[in-house]
C-alpha cells in the first residue's frame, strides 16, 4: 500500500511540474511570437524603403504545437489570447479545438459548483407577519482549494446571481454550461397555471442565451411532480432539455424533449419505472445525474404507483431496485440492476451520484455503516465494485438510530472525490457544513464556509446548499 501511495504522489508531482512547464512555455511562446511578428514587420518596412530584393522569412510555430499548448490553458487566458490575433481567435473558436479543450479541462484544475442561498425576510401585513425573498448564486470553486483550506469566506459576486439573469432555479450543468429556469405561478378559478422558461449560461465565457423553451404546466394536482434535466447527445453534440410530469398515485408519466436551438417540445416514450425520489423538490428531475450522454436515477421496479418509502419499504425486495438510464441520443431507456453485494433493503432510499467520473450508488447499511458502490465501466453490470464501507463512528456522526423517525429521516450524500481518490466530500442532512473524509489516513474534517454579505442585517440569512455541490468544468462551449 505504501508503494502504491508513493507512486501516486510521484505521478501527481510530475503532473504538476508538467502543467507549470506548459504555462511557462506558453508565456515564452507568446513573447517570441509577438517579438517575431514585430521584428518581421519592422524588417519588411525597412527592406521596402530601400527597395531590397531579399525579404526575410517569418518564423512560424507549428499549428499542432500551438493547439496542444492552448488546449491546456484556462478559459480566461484563452479569451485574452483570442483578442491578440485573428488567427488565434479562429483557432480557439474552432469546434474541434473546443472539444479538445473540454476533454482536458477536467484534469487541469477540477472544479465544483457551490450553490448559495440568501433569504431576506420582508415585513408584510399577513397572517405570518413577513414574506421571504430568495436569491441563489452559482459559484465555480476549485476542489483542491476546498481540500487545502476547508474554512474560508465565499465573497459575494453579483455576476453569479441567478435572479439577475431573469431566472429563479438551477436545473443542472453539462460540459461547462448551466441550465437555468424561471417560473411564474398564476392562480385562476382555483387552478394553478405554472409558466416556465429556460436560459443557458456559460460562467467561464460570461455568455448567457436568450430565454427559450417556454412551457406551460397547467396541472393543479398535488400528486403530480414536475421537473427538468439537462444533458448532451455525445453522438451529435446536440444539447437537450428533458421535462417530465409524474402523476404519482396513478403511476403515469409524460416526458418531453427540447433540442437547444429549436423551440419545439417533442413527446418521447414514458418512464418505464416511476422514479424513487419524487419528494426532492425544486425543478431538477428526481435526484438524477448526467453521465456519458445519459440521465440516470433510482427507481423501484414492479410498483404500480408511488409510495412513501419510509412507511412501505418492508414490502419490497432488493431485486426490485434499478437504475433507470435515459440515452440522450436514442431517447430510449436502459435498466441496470444493483450490484450482487446489495443484499439488504436500507432504511432510507439509496441514491445515485457521480464520484471520480463514475456512476455510484450509496446507502445506509445495518444502521452502522455507509456503503458506496462504483460502476467502473458505465453500462457494464459486472463492473460494479464496492468502493467504500465507512462506519458512522469513523465519520464522527453520532446518530441515534433507535428512534424510528430519525432512522428514516437521516441522509448522507457523497458529493465529490479528490483527484487522488483519497478524500471524499459528503453531506449529512443533520449538519450545515460538509464532511471531508480521507479514507486512506482515516482523517475527518468539517468545512466552515461562510457566505459574505454586502449589507449585514438581521433580516437576511446566507448559507451553502452543500447537497447540490456537483463536479464542474470550465469550457469554451458556445451558447447556441
Amino acid at each position: 500500500m505504501k508503494k502504491v501511495r508513493e507512486k501516486t504522489d510521484v505521478a501527481l508531482f510530475v503532473a504538476g511540474v508538467f502543467k507549470m512547464a506548459i504555462l511557462h512555455l506558453t508565456a515564452f511562446l507568446l513573447f517570441i511570437t509577438n517579438y517575431l511578428r514585430f521584428n518581421h514587420i519592422s524588417t519588411f518596412i525597412a527592406n521596402k524603403n530601400i527597395q531590397s530584393a531579399a525579404s526575410p522569412s517569418p518564423v512560424v510555430l507549428p499549428d499542432d504545437l500551438i493547439t496542444k499548448i492552448f488546449s491546456f490553458l484556462p478559459v480566461k487566458s484563452l479569451l485574452r489570447f483570442r483578442c491578440l490575433s485573428k488567427y488565434w481567435k479562429t483557432l480557439i473558436s474552432r469546434p474541434d479545438f473546443v472539444k479538445l479543450h473540454l476533454q482536458r479541462s477536467g484534469t487541469r484544475n477540477p472544479l465544483f459548483i457551490l450553490i448559495t442561498h440568501r433569504v431576506k425576510h420582508v415585513p408584510e401585513d399577513s397572517l405570518y407577519g413577513s414574506d421571504e425573498e430568495c436569491e441563489h448564486s452559482v459559484v465555480p470553486y476549485p476542489i483542491r482549494s476546498l481540500l487545502d483550506n476547508p474554512s474560508f469566506t465565499l465573497f459575494d459576486d453579483p455576476y453569479y446571481h441567478v435572479r439577475d439573469k431573469g431566472c429563479s432555479d438551477i436545473v443542472g450543468s453539462c460540459n461547462g454550461l448551466i441550465l437555468l429556469a424561471g417560473c411564474f405561478l398564476d392562480s385562476w378559478n382555483g387552478n394553478q397555471d405554472d409558466n416556465y422558461w429556460l436560459r443557458v449560461w456559460n460562467p467561464a465565457t460570461r455568455t448567457t442565451s436568450q430565454t427559450f423553451g417556454y412551457f406551460n404546466d397547467f396541472s393543479n394536482s398535488p400528486s403530480q411532480e414536475f421537473g427538468f434535466a439537462f444533458g448532451c447527445d455525445n453522438s451529435t453534440g446536440i444539447y437537450k432539455v428533458v421535462t417530465s410530469r409524474v402523476c404519482s398515485y396513478e403511476g403515469t408519466t409524460e416526458v418531453r424533449v427540447l433540442n437547444l436551438g429549436s423551440d419545439v417540445w417533442r413527446n418521447i416514450e414514458s418512464f418505464p419505472v416511476i422514479p424513487l425520489h419524487l419528494e426532492f423538490g425544486g425543478l431538477s428531475i428526481y435526484g438524477s445525474v448526467y453521465l456519458c450522454g445519459t440521465l440516470n436515477w433510482m427507481a423501484i421496479n414492479h410498483m404500480d404507483s408511488y409510495f412513501w418509502y419510509s412507511r412501505d419499504h418492508k414490502d419490497i425486495t432488493v431485486e426490485q431496485f434499478v437504475i433507470v438510464s435515459l440515452n440522450f441520443g436514442t431517447e430510449t431507456y436502459n435498466l441496470y440492476p444493483m450490484p450482487h453485494g446489495f443484499d439488504e433493503v436500507p432504511p432510507r432510499e439509496p441514491m445515485v451520484g457521480l464520484l471520480g467520473g463514475c456512476l455510484c450508488f450509496s446507502y445506509s447499511y445495518k444502521e452502522t455503516d455507509f456503503v458506496i458502490w462504483k460502476m467502473k465501466k458505465f453500462g457494464v453490470e459486472d463492473s460494479w465494485f464496492q468502493f467504500l464501507k465507512i462506519s458512522y463512528q469513523q465519520l464522527q456522526i453520532d446518530h441515534n438510530f433507535s428512534v424510528d423517525w430519525r432512522k428514516e429521516y437521516f441522509e448522507l450524500v457523497p458529493l465529490l472525490l479528490s483527484e487522488d481518490g483519497d478524500t471524499l466530500v459528503l453531506k449529512s442532512n443533520e449538519e450545515n457544513q460538509a464532511i471531508l473524509y480521507n479514507w486512506r489516513h482515516n482523517r475527518v474534517q468539517r468545512t466552515k464556509v461562510i457566505v459574505s454579505r454586502t449589507i449585514t442585517d438581521n433580516s437576511t440569512s446566507d448559507h451553502v446548499f452543500w447537497k447540490d455541490a456537483k463536479d464542474f468544468v470550465e469550457s469554451l462551449v458556445p451558447i447556441f
